[in-house]
């Protein structure tokens, strides 16, 4: 629950369902996405700028940052996204992590549980009813503040 919610990285905002805001931002460099989410999330104001932009844009204490940056090394390969197309994982992670001590807002970055960020407070979350690849799924989670997880449908699979 906050005052302004935003996904610098959205995707098909597949987590926006969980968030109670008076303002939504979702943002990504993809078309795709964009087009998706405008359709999905009529009351959301998209963005289509680098997510160093949007989290500098709309950052304040009262905004709540759902950071989920790709993993992929070559995620965004279209030449009609942004001038920003051909970061890799390692890149955006890098810039992440220049920009996360500045955050005047709440955070919650999620990465491939291999991946660490600085940060004051994480949780890895492991799915444990299921494989991927033969190992349970997993999730590393990063934030500023103390990580409460109030979604029933994540708590089970909390890690510390």
């Amino acid at each position: 629950q906050c005052k302004i919610y935003c996904e610098p990285f959205s995707g098909l905002g597949r987590t926006v369902k969980y968030a109670r805001c008076e303002k939504m931002i979702l943002n990504d460099i993809s078309e795709y996405a964009n087009n998706f989410c405008k359709k999905k999330f009529c009351n959301a104001i998209i963005t289509n700028e680098d997510f160093i932009d949007c989290i500098k844009r709309w950052d304040s204490e009262d905004t709540f940052f759902l950071i989920d940056p790709p993993w992929r090394l070559d995620f965004y390969d279209n030449k009609k996204t942004s001038k920003i197309n051909r970061k890799t994982a390692t890149e955006y992670l890098k810039e992440l992590g220049d920009i996360l001590p500045t955050i005047k807002g709440s955070y919650i970055v999620t990465l491939e549980s291999t991946k660490k960020i600085k940060s004051l407070y994480s949780k890895l979350i492991i799915y444990s009813h299921s494989t991927l690849f033969g190992n349970k799924p997993k999730t590393m989670m990063f934030s500023n503040r103390p990580l409460k997880i109030q979604i029933p449908q994540i708590t089970e699979f909390i890690e510390c």
